[in-house]
């Protein structure tokens, strides 16, 4: 079958996953692969009324870089395509391979640049499927890793949103010998990487040195390895739909799982759970190791302890029945400043920022604390502590604020971002997650009752998000 024929075949496939796209973006990276892919689209989009367009995501990693975006450009002008580009950066200090964390920063900026409604073309053919199988088996993988590269996937828009933005690669089983031999009919000119022929990289390790010796010794190698990671992925879909139901039961509260209902699984359901949790929130999983030491340092640990289990940005949690996964963020030391009408306290790890302000200033603010008496008695802005007593405004008597957290069901690993404002050695007020809570002495409508010669003050919080 040609190429051309497969991919229409192709286009009508999609319609099982996504209703007919109107709209088809080609990431496009100035190679043979993503070459033929847009040229044979660009063939087709009449019969299929669609609009296509192409996307180049410039890393910076390469000295060809500029050049290659230049030819996507042209190629996109000849053809009379809609083009977009952007630049990206890598950061390779967070320990991560470099194809990984590329791969990781091209598919993000894809995300934000997608029109909606559009469907993004990957161009990644079977030959690039048996390298990623080979890879995965290499380490260690189970059967969601043994599905290789999905022909279909979709990725949320942003975090606030539940918009998805979809990918489809209609390519996988076209050879690259097919690849090239359209590329040559229709004498198309594209770039190659120079870094594919560099071998430190395992993936093309296994092209130059691995892949072509299991070609010559059996010649359907690739096509047998695509046909097992489809058989693979079926399994895999079928074993998340079980899964996601003994999940759905274990929910207590969004984004914590029942401990209880966890130990109830046994441990090879239990893991797996997890994992699909973790895949639902875009978190990568980590190790069968680490997710065996869930079981036995965390989910057996006692009720008053505070276990953690780390990986790469997140960690594992506990409190009271439930599980939680967070990502890893800065320790608060405890300290003490000083609030000023000059001087705004910005607060750590980027929770935001508190200032000192007059009523002139602040009195539309829905989320202020007032205070009095700052000439008298400065305002302190601190954390930690939590042995000094505190009084809500409904409450009848004072507590430690430690009992308060306590009574209030704050997890232990948000305690320290709470700010405990003071005067003298009073607390006259809480914030927690951007929400003041005044003391009992606090007169929250003493602008309208204080004498006129009082000047009345508010503190005012803004977070960085606003």
């Amino acid at each position: 079958m040609s190429l051309l024929l497969h991919l229409q075949q192709q286009l009508s496939t999609l319609s099982r996953y996504h209703s007919s796209p109107s709209k088809i973006v080609v990431a496009y990276s100035a190679g043979i692969d993503s070459h033929v892919l847009l040229h044979a689209l660009w063939q087709l989009r009449e019969r299929h009324e669609f609009q296509l367009s192409a996307i180049y995501i410039h890393h910076g990693l390469s000295v060809s870089a500029s050049i290659w975006q230049q030819h996507c450009a042209d190629v996109c002008a000849d053809l009379d395509v809609d083009f977009q580009t952007a630049k990206v950066t890598v950061d390779l200090s967070t320990g991560k391979g470099l194809e990984a964390q590329a791969r990781q920063v091209r598919y993000a900026k894809l995300v934000e640049l997608a029109p909606h409604g559009s469907v993004i073309m990957l161009a990644q053919h079977q030959d690039d499927q048996l390298e990623t199988v080979l890879l995965q088996l290499k380490r260690g993988a189970g059967p969601k890793g043994l599905s290789g590269m999905a022909e279909y996937f979709s990725r949320t828009k942003t975090a606030s949103s539940q918009q998805q933005v979809h990918f489809f690669r209609p390519l996988l089983d076209i050879t690259q010998a097919q690849i090239h031999a359209y590329a040559q009919e229709h004498q198309l000119r594209w770039h190659e990487d120079d870094s594919n022929q560099n071998t430190d990289f395992e993936r093309n390790f296994i092209r130059h040195n691995i892949s072509p010796m299991l070609m010559q010794r059996w010649p359907h190698f690739a096509k047998s390895v695509s046909r097992s990671a489809r058989l693979c992925a079926q399994q895999q879909l079928l074993l998340d739909e079980t899964t996601r139901e003994k999940l759905d039961n274990l929910r207590t509260q969004k984004d914590i799982l029942s401990i209880n209902g966890l130990l109830a699984l046994s441990e090879p359901w239990r893991i797996q759970v997890v994992r699909l949790w973790l895949d639902e929130r875009n978190i990568i999983s980590p190790s069968q190791a680490i997710l065996t030491q869930l079981s036995s340092q965390l989910l057996t640990a006692a009720d008053d302890a505070n276990p953690i289990i780390r990986w790469q940005n997140w960690q594992f949690r506990r409190f009271e029945n439930g599980l939680y996964v967070i990502p890893l963020t800065k320790e608060i030391i405890p300290y003490i400043g000083s609030l000023t009408l000059s001087s705004p306290i910005e607060l750590p790890n980027k929770f935001g920022i508190l200032s000192l302000c007059t009523n002139e200033v602040s009195h539309k603010q829905s989320n202020v604390l007032p205070v009095e008496n700052i000439e008298q008695y400065p305002i302190s802005v601190e954390f930690g502590g939590f042995s000094r007593r505190f009084t809500p405004q409904d409450a009848h008597h004072s507590k430690p604020l430690k009992q308060w957290f306590k009574h209030w069901r704050i997890p232990p690993w948000e305690r320290s971002s709470v700010v405990i404002i003071c005067q003298q050695s009073n607390v006259v007020g809480l914030l927690i997650k951007g929400v003041f809570y005044p003391s009992k002495s606090t007169r929250v409508g003493h602008t309208q009752k204080c004498a006129k010669s009082v000047t009345p003050y508010f503190i005012k919080y803004q977070s960085n998000l606003e």
